[in-house]
């Protein structure tokens, strides 16, 4: 019983390392670009991902690429509401804003050879072209989002549900251009699509994401009252998993009374709720009022 208890308790502790980072080194081998853009269709919308072996760092809910067939506007209301959640912090909300320009950058690169195909067996791309320049103006406007600005939040959300409205024209137009056999063979084509800026794009995203997730855990070790800087130093330049990291504070816990267990338990699940329900009410003002709430502090 007091292992199962010391488990729960770790388990809540890492909690506060959002699953953005978890992901992967918890097991989870999902692939996390479906719904990934031009060419998905219900039950057939996995097109593989080049940056999936990589701890999934990137975590690549691939924002601003859902297949809005497969997604009720609650799965979308309640991704957007988990993704704000790490927002209050200026690293945070720079990791979600990378990886919205990530899922974009991907969708033009994949737009853009779809277009490239089609004029090559004279299909008019003219409305296609035009959606594309709309995607890159919504690049632009990721790549100049200020992470610390107080309307970090409100901004991100816009975005993402540009980019995402734009990908499902962009799709649509494309059903209406060519059957499904060219639809099947152009995705074939595109699976493991990737260029140099794409990988730039996931190196900065893992690099920020050990960085935020350091800070977190740093924390963490702070309420445990042993801090392991040299851990924390390998965690950072990636020579140290987060499951690593994990044991160690198990460790540490299993050492402590039961009192002081209950003690960093409830601190952490208070803060932990105080995310969940700031996130909520950024979402909730977004959607009612059209502001945010003064989201992207520095910490």
């Amino acid at each position: 019983m007091k292992k199962i208890l010391n488990l729960l308790l770790v388990l809540m502790l890492m909690a506060s390392v959002v699953s953005l980072a978890l992901a992967d080194e918890a097991g989870d081998d999902h692939d996390n670009d479906t719904n990934e853009g031009h060419y998905s269709h219900s039950g057939d919308n996995k097109t593989g991902d080049p940056d999936q072996n990589e701890t999934n760092d990137d975590n690549e809910n691939e924002t601003g690429d859902h297949d809005d067939g497969n997604q009720t506007n609650d799965d979308d209301e309640n991704e957007t509401e988990h993704e704000v959640e790490i927002m209050n912090d200026t690293l945070g909300a720079e990791i979600r804003l990378l990886q919205l320009e990530k899922a974009i950058l991907k969708n033009l690169i994949k737009g853009e050879m779809t277009v490239a195909v089609l004029k090559g067996i004279e299909v008019n791309t003219t409305g296609l072209e035009a959606i594309l320049a709309q995607l890159r103006d919504v690049l632009v406007e990721v790549r100049a989002a200020d992470p610390a600005a107080n309307n970090s939040v409100q901004v991100f959300v816009d975005l993402k549900n540009q980019s995402r409205n734009l990908t499902k024209q962009f799709r649509d137009a494309l059903k209406e251009l060519v059957n499904g056999q060219t639809l099947h063979d152009l995705r074939e084509q595109l699976i493991n699509i990737t260029s140099s800026d794409l990988e730039n794009c996931s190196q900065k995203i893992r690099h920020r994401i050990r960085q935020f997730n350091r800070n977190q855990i740093y924390r963490l070790y702070g309420l445990v009252g042993e801090v392991n800087l040299t851990a924390l130093s390998e965690y950072l330049n990636g020579n140290v998993t987060l499951d690593q990291l994990t044991h160690h504070l198990n460790k540490l816990i299993n050492q402590m009374t039961k009192e002081k267990r209950y003690e960093i338990f409830s601190e952490v699940k208070e803060e932990n709720i105080k995310k969940k329900i700031q996130a909520h009410s950024s979402i909730d003002e977004i959607e009612h009022h059209g502001k945010g709430n003064g989201h992207g502090n520095k910490h």
